[in-house]
């Protein structure tokens, strides 16, 4: 036992020469040449004390980088809150066991039983700061999207705000019959150009939307654990009585600095609804009266039903022996059935895409090993000596050789079968391509309508 103890008792000695040498440990403790309990006990009230400082900074902080809060408060924790649990205590408890005076050991083993519990509770800083950065990263994004937002709605807006009344006007124009067959055609081409704008502010909104919302880390509701460890920072006092006042005392001041980070981000937050409530809330095309009524993903509705209004028109022009309820359900249903060719063909152009081809061009060339094996062969080959050239194993890599030089090699007769797959494909979707198409083609032409893809 007394052996450990000078084991232990001169570890802690080195430990604490290389602090002391470092400048960690203040000059006053470093020159003491005969440390009692009482002046450790002082030494490290005075280094928790020091980092307890600088934990109160540091919950100032509106930094937002990892090595600017956890970092630092990772090098409080090191050089000041945790020196006594990790190194202090062997001294510590090495000169309690020689303590002669009762009273002195009982007080002694009272503040090292207090230091330790408040060292380890002072631990629930790091889940704080690690909290706090990420509070101050969501007020950063919430500002930025906030300077962003007039911008933002007004790319929206601007984007359809000439197109809503110019659909009302060719609806009008179309219904007083004030269109000629080749003006229909003109605005139908119109009316598409604006399908597609609304299409894309669709696509956009929806995604500007999804980014808003995904965008932040932190719920409406401070986080229980947080909570937690706050209400604990005001009872510190009577959590540890047994340590200096200074200490006790002072997580109580951190409580309004932590909550303040909170109080910032519920600001931001409302000033971020203040700026983003009505896009959010789909009104910011409340002052488009064609758009009004429509949800964003519906954005190009007023549009189609105007494309089919249009087509109609022009089938009506072909096909006067049908009612326009009969012409307007065969538009509908080429809508349908555009809809569906363009995806088959799109399916098809995949199958045979230029990169598939490539591929197998470059498998082709690579199958077998292809003439990086041959030369690989030819070089084994000619280390062969003369008198083996009709050896077993000569035969064997020359065999290889020229099955790779005459493409006859297994793995090339199998690419080249995939090959001839491919070209055969080609040719059925060229096929199929060409018969949807003149399908596609005569049954616009019998509506009065161009192709369209």
């Amino acid at each position: 036992m007394e052996r450990r103890m000078l084991v232990r008792t001169g570890l802690f000695l080195a430990v604490l020469t290389v602090l002391i040498n470092g400048g960690v440990l203040c000059p006053a403790f470093a020159r003491q040449e005969e440390r009692s309990l009482d002046t450790i006990t002082d030494y490290y009230d005075t280094l928790v004390k020091q980092g307890m400082d600088g934990i109160g900074n540091l919950l100032k902080s509106r930094k937002r980088e990892k090595s600017e809060i956890e970092g630092v408060w990772d090098d409080l924790n090191e050089r000041f809150i945790s020196v006594f649990s990790k190194i202090g205590h062997f001294e510590f408890d090495s000169l309690l066991k020689k303590e002669k005076s009762e009273s002195i050991a009982k007080r002694a083993s009272e503040w090292s039983n207090s230091m330790t519990l408040l060292i380890h509770d002072l631990q629930a800083v790091g889940e704080v700061v690690a909290w706090q950065r990420q509070v101050n990263r969501d007020i950063a994004q919430r500002e930025f999207d906030i300077e962003k937002a007039p911008n933002r709605i007004a790319g929206y807006t601007e984007r359809l705000k000439d197109d809503g009344p110019r659909l009302e006007a060719i609806a009008r124009d179309l219904k007083g019959g004030r269109l000629s067959s080749e003006a229909i055609q003109k605005c139908l081409d119109e009316v598409k150009s604006v399908r597609i704008t609304a299409e894309n502010v669709s696509g956009s909104i929806g995604r500007t939307i999804g980014y808003l919302e995904e965008d932040v880390t932190l719920g409406k509701e401070m986080d229980k654990r947080i909570a937690k460890i706050l209400e604990d920072w005001t009872q510190m006092k009577d959590r540890h009585p047994n340590v200096a006042p200074e200490l006790s005392d002072t997580p109580l001041n951190w409580v309004p600095l932590a909550k303040k980070h909170w109080e910032n981000l519920e600001k931001a937050r409302e000033e971020f609804d203040k700026a983003y409530g009505p896009f959010l809330e789909g009104k910011i095309f409340k002052d488009i009266s064609v758009f009004r009524e429509y949800g964003y993903k519906d954005l190009s509705r007023p549009a189609v039903n105007l494309e089919i209004e249009l087509k109609t028109a022009l089938a009506a022009a072909v096909q006067k022996e049908k009612s326009e309820a009969e012409l307007r359900r065969a538009i509908e249903l080429d809508e349908e059935l555009t809809r569906k060719e363009r995806e088959r063909i799109r399916k098809l152009d995949d199958s045979v895409s230029p990169q598939r081809s490539r591929e197998l061009s470059l498998a082709h060339s690579r199958a077998a090993g292809g003439i990086s094996r041959v030369r690989e062969l030819q070089l084994l080959m000619s280390r062969f000596p003369l008198d083996q050239v009709n050896s077993p194993e000569y035969r064997k890599l020359s065999e290889e050789s020229s099955l790779i030089m005459d493409f006859k090699h297994p793995e090339q007769l199998a690419v080249e079968r995939k090959i001839r797959e491919f070209e055969e494909l080609q040719k059925k979707v060229t096929r199929e391509r060409e018969t949807i198409i003149n399908e596609h083609r005569d049954r616009r032409e019998k509506l009065g309508l161009a192709p369209e893809w």
